[in-house]
């Protein structure tokens, strides 16, 4: 239901929010401890970054850092970002035109479903996912090393 892109993006943000108040985190450190992709991770990180969700800085302390308050964080607010899941969504069985006028066999069932997932994705923030670790392949905090401490 969620594209690679959401699904990346809240795995990557709930990994940075058991981080509690470390230093800056490194993309490729994030990509190899979720096993996603590097370069489609960046793209990813970019976009949390340019809508205010992320910080970065550049340069041998650089990385990503939460900037928002993960308790204050709406997983619907991270989906936005990727996914189109307000009106006008596409039709489950592929009709081009389906509404509550012409609707198609599945229209109302699909649409109260869509509308209670949106609903969960309102009402659950970065946070509830960061209190339980381990789930859905998200690593716990035992499985997150901290980030190496640049040398010099």
């Amino acid at each position: 239901m969620l594209s690679s892109s959401s699904q990346y993006a809240i795995r990557a943000l709930a990994y940075l929010a058991r981080l509690d108040d470390r230093p800056w985190t490194l993309a490729r450190q994030i990509a190899d401890d979720l096993a996603i992709p590097p370069s489609f991770l960046s793209k990813i990180l970019q976009t949390l970054t340019s809508q205010g969700i992320l910080e970065s800085q550049r340069g041998r302390k650089g990385g990503f850092r939460l900037k928002r308050n993960p308790e204050r964080l709406t997983l619907h607010e991270v989906v936005e970002l990727f996914d189109r899941l307000g009106p006008g969504r596409l039709c489950v069985l592929g009709q081009r035109v389906c509404s509550d006028e012409a609707a198609c066999p599945l229209h109302f069932t699909w649409k109260h479903s869509v509308n209670a997932f949106i609903h969960r994705l309102q009402t659950t923030t970065l946070g509830d996912v960061g209190r339980n670790p381990g789930l859905g392949g998200f690593p716990s905090g035992r499985d997150i090393e901290p980030p190496a401490a640049p040398a010099g």
